[in-house]
């Protein structure tokens, strides 16, 4: 059918597996794969940085494939608007706000198709990027992991994912080892509080907002940091409520060898590498609970787990996102949806104890997922969207 470039940014290493990298990312490519269509796939670990002018090898090889489309999952690439002639989809991952290469679409947003999984997103891209509402489209998640009625539940909650960064807390460090004054500190924490309320606002509403005359505060307004510190913050007071409840947590190393003032935390870390559709359908097979701890970046939109659980025997345990009720309006009812660490608590034990109740509400997300949220339901929006034929 089709000759696609796929390029996205892989946190995965196995050496038992060349080709290991996340869920998504092995669903999507197996999918274009099935459809018939020739796949190219650059994966890389440069999360969020920006890429140089593109080397030769790289260049010869693209060149020669000649694609027919470019997919670029966060924009974290080389930059091909001058290399080929066909459409790239710029294709959001972690939203816009942690892009590579943003001054290259900002000096050209027409040249570039936007995927946004969240419809949050829409204004950013406007906004920040100066993109085209014409070049904007919205395509749901979906998932390849599937029900096993065989395997029965041998662990209360699993949860699959990362701790985020190390290095994230540094705009904190270096507002606080600048000696602030008072004015300056409620002025910096009024900020934060702002960005975890509303984390999609700019630094320039920020300052605004709060008449910002301090170049210690404004010169630490690094709002994807802040974003990845304070989402650190809220993944481990959920994980640690909930853990005395029975945790499997798989993910990056530090959830086991870094102590959160919770042992029980510390102790649910499986140390195991989990990333394919293989390893996710078990685990959540073997559940009773799934449970979902967004990034705050996620506001409208939430994370690939999501679908991933709902797929399965697992019952999905979620923060709110609203669009569940554009995407699911079936089930969004029924959700169980908390706010904070002691509704997760409280929303764990009671399907815990309730298996028919957790029971009702998995079939009926299973429903949802077999009927709308397939790779074969998404590939007719990426052929349409992208105006390239990618199936038979």
């Amino acid at each position: 059918m089709a000759k696609i470039l796929v390029a996205f940014f892989n946190c995965i290493d196995d050496a038992q597996n060349k080709n290991a990298m996340p869920i998504f990312y092995e669903g999507f490519i197996k999918g274009l794969d099935e459809a018939g269509n020739n796949v190219a796939v650059f994966s890389h670990k440069g999360f969020g940085q920006d890429f140089g002018e593109i080397d030769d090898n790289t260049r010869a090889f693209v060149t020669e494939f000649e694609p027919d489309l470019c997919i670029i999952f966060n924009n974290s690439f080389y930059d091909l608007s001058s290399v080929v002639s066909c459409p790239i989809v710029i294709y959001e991952v972690d939203s816009p706000r942690y892009f590579s290469n943003k001054q290259r679409i900002k000096d050209n947003p027409d040249r570039y198709l936007f995927f946004i999984l969240q419809s949050d997103s829409r204004k950013t891209l406007m906004e920040e990027y100066g993109v085209s509402p014409k070049n904007i489209f919205y395509v749901p998640c979906f998932s390849e992991v599937y029900a096993d009625e065989q395997m029965k539940p041998e662990v209360n909650i699993s949860f699959i994912g990362s701790r985020f960064l190390m290095t994230s807390a540094r705009p904190f460090f270096a507002f606080l080892t600048g000696n602030p004054s008072d004015e300056e500190r409620q002025m910096f924490q009024n900020c934060v509080n702002e960005i975890r309320n509303n984390p999609q606002v700019t630094p320039a509403e920020l300052v605004y907002k709060y008449k910002i005359m301090s170049e210690l505060v404004a010169c630490n307004l690094n709002i994807p940091d802040i974003l990845m510190t304070l989402s650190a913050e809220k993944r481990v007071k959920v994980l640690s409520a909930v853990a005395e409840l029975g945790l499997d947590l798989y993910g990056t190393e530090n959830w086991g060898n870094e102590y959160y003032l919770n042992i029980d935390l510390n102790f649910s870390y499986v140390n195991k590498k989990v990333y394919s559709i293989r390893h996710n359908q078990d685990i959540y097979n073997s559940s009773k609970i799934g449970i979902n701890v967004s990034h705050l970046q996620a506001t409208s939109g939430f994370p690939w787990r999501v679908m991933d659980i709902m797929a399965s025997n697992a019952c999905l345990v979620t923060d709110y996102h609203s669009d569940f009720k554009v995407l699911f309006p079936e089930v969004a009812d029924i959700l169980p949806v908390y706010d904070n660490a002691y509704e997760a608590y409280d929303l764990c034990r009671k399907l815990i104890r309730d298996e028919q109740y957790r029971q009702e509400i998995v079939l009926r997300c299973n429903e949802v997922i077999n009927t709308k949220y397939r790779f074969k339901n998404l590939l007719p929006k990426l052929e349409e969207y992208s105006g390239v034929k990618l199936q038979n």
